[in-house]
């Protein structure tokens, strides 16, 4: 759920222009705010195609002159963002994949109530770890996001001047703890809907009547007839 919630927002153009919009990246970059909304659409085509090529935006500033968006470094960390997200995207992609097949197993071949138990489970354990990594990330947002940066890639591209550099100016540390705060509270949410749903059918459905309607195979049992008791045998006397 984490990483179909992250694909999800980082396909979607209106959280790359929310942040431009919120944080008042036209007056940071002096450029202005229709150039920045226009360059988002580049920005998320970059992200999310398949061979976008080299990126390379060119704006209008607020002098009328045409300046690039993004200086080298900018651009290589941009470059390292996107094999991230492409990366993320493919794991995303194998995960609902084995996910939907374990759901049809399941559904095919045991009893309704054990695909609830797991879905069920599964929530719980997904509420749990993202509730702990939240609370963590919301205590220490700064040091976290730092640590991130350092798991995530091999060079210090990622360490900008908010006072020159557009890309940090557009997406400042305010926008990426509300952007963490958004995608934990989704993904607690889809999995709190998740485990109602499954508690739900286990605590409505009949564990008997279910088991029996869904176990393939099982012939219907017949009531077993009585044998017919037989009086045993009179002894014959024998006379002289």
């Amino acid at each position: 759920m984490v990483a179909t919630n992250v694909r999800f927002a980082a396909s979607e153009v209106r959280v790359y222009d929310y942040s431009v919009r919120e944080y008042n990246a036209a007056a940071a970059a002096r450029i202005p705010e229709s150039e920045l909304i226009r360059a988002n659409r580049e920005l998320e085509s970059y992200f999310t195609a398949d061979d976008p090529g080299p990126l390379h935006i060119v704006v209008t500033n607020t002098n009328r002159e045409d300046e690039a968006l993004f200086n080298a470094r900018e651009t290589a960390h941009l470059a390292d963002v996107r094999d991230l997200f492409q990366g993320l995207f493919t794991v995303q992609a194998l995960a609902v994949a084995l996910t939907l097949s374990l759901v049809v197993a399941l559904f095919a071949t045991s009893p309704l109530r054990l695909l609830a138990r797991a879905l069920l489970y599964g929530s719980l354990l997904t509420m749990a770890l993202v509730g702990a990594t939240g609370a963590l990330a919301y205590l220490g947002f700064d040091s976290a996001w730092r640590q991130f940066h350092f798991l995530a890639f091999t060079n210090d591209f990622w360490q900008l001047d908010p006072a020159r550099d557009h890309l940090i100016q557009m997406f400042p540390r305010d926008f990426w703890f509300d952007i963490t705060l958004l995608l934990g509270a989704f993904t607690l949410l889809e999995a709190f809907l998740i485990s109602g749903a499954a508690g739900l059918h286990l605590y409505l459905a009949q564990p008997g009547e279910e088991e029996e309607e869904q176990q393939p195979g099982v012939a219907e049992r017949r009531p077993v007839e009585p044998r017919p008791r037989i009086p045993p045998p009179r002894p014959r006397h024998l006379t002289h």
